[in-house]
């Protein structure tokens, strides 16, 4: 499958962070033939190969999202954020709200200008201030729509072509996840010379807790984690506070706000990036992925990323060449 399509269809699984259940039953599904696991904090993984060395390659299968939290009289449902949301995204919008009985829609109202001042359109509300309609008029025909408080959301998703490249929500990480789909597909018959472990991570977005979870139980002598960067290559913003250039390769992470990777693992990813012709790039950005994580636990590690414009927007930006190299830096990596 084309790696544009594989991301689509991604994309478009339900996977909010805590609430990953769709996504990690569609892995399965479509890894079902390589002997999936699954561990006690719901990440998903399978290994291949054979050796002394241990490697692991990671990506997180959840996204941000909405949680419901309160069904007003009236029937509006109120709502609260899961992960790193922008309150400027949410006005205006159409959402998912995920029940036992199915998806139900609902929109985040803008109030029109015909009904608000001048210095009511000059603020941003925020979520505390939203609530969903789902076109009801009570609590009662709300609920029978099988919503109630605690149902995970997210933003209804389009996927768009530009050229050389996709925009749509849940790049972050669903690119990532792809990736490793990818190499797996690869690798899985090759002659490895390591144990290597692909694992899909949980609640990423909302702590970092599955790689956590994942790595506190298993042993690796170095391990990589595929995300994406935050690219400052837009109008009205500071270049130099995050340098990856969307379309000019992946880019290693090697500093963000949780810390500083692998010096040992950088030198060799830039060795093995220069030997084959692979473009590669360094940068420093704010957030932080689940190499972070894994490094707290003594292990090299590092984030090799895919440049994305707009991160935690309906919007994200990845050109498609950063996402094919990145898949063939990875492969020269583990084959190393």
């Amino acid at each position: 499958m084309e790696i544009e399509k594989l991301i689509k269809e991604m994309v478009m699984v339900p996977g909010v962070s805590g609430f990953e259940e769709p996504f990690r039953e569609y892995l399965l599904e479509k890894l079902k033939d390589m002997n999936p696991k699954v561990d006690d904090v719901g990440n998903v993984y399978v290994t291949i190969g054979m050796g002394e060395r241990k490697i692991a390659v990671m990506a997180h299968m959840d996204e941000i999202g909405i949680v419901t939290t309160h069904i007003e009289k009236d029937g509006y449902v109120r709502f609260a954020h899961l992960g790193g949301i922008d309150d400027r995204m949410l006005y205006g919008r159409i959402v998912e709200i995920f029940t036992e009985e199915g998806t139900v829609y609902g929109v985040i109202g803008l109030i029109p200008p015909h009904l608000s001042s001048s210095e009511d359109r000059s603020k941003t509300p925020t979520y505390k201030e939203l609530a969903i309609d789902v076109g009801t008029k009570s609590a009662e025909e709300t609920e029978s729509l099988g919503i109630k408080p605690m149902q995970p959301g997210r933003w209804k998703k389009d996927f768009v072509v530009m050229g050389n490249y996709i925009v749509t929500r849940a790049l972050d990480d669903r690119a990532g996840c792809a990736v490793l789909y990818a190499l797996l597909e690869s690798l899985k018959d090759e002659k490895l010379n390591a144990e290597i472990t692909f694992v899909w991570t949980v609640q990423e977005e909302t702590g970092l807790r599955g790689a956590h979870g994942f790595i506190s139980h298993h042993k690796f002598d170095e391990v990589y984690a595929i995300d994406s960067m935050t690219s400052g290559l837009m109008p009205g913003v500071a270049f130099h506070l995050s340098t990856a250039r969307v379309g000019e390769g992946p880019a290693i992470r090697f500093v963000d706000r949780k810390g500083v990777g692998s010096q040992v693992l950088r030198k060799k990813v830039r060795e093995i990036a220069k030997k084959n012709g692979i473009p590669v790039q360094e940068a420093i950005t704010g957030g932080t992925t689940d190499s972070a994580i894994v490094q707290d636990h003594g292990i090299n590690s590092l984030a090799i990323c895919i440049p994305v414009k707009y991160t935690h927007s309906p919007v994200e930006m990845m050109n498609v060449a950063d996402i094919k190299n990145t898949i063939s830096l990875m492969e020269k990596i583990l084959k190393s």
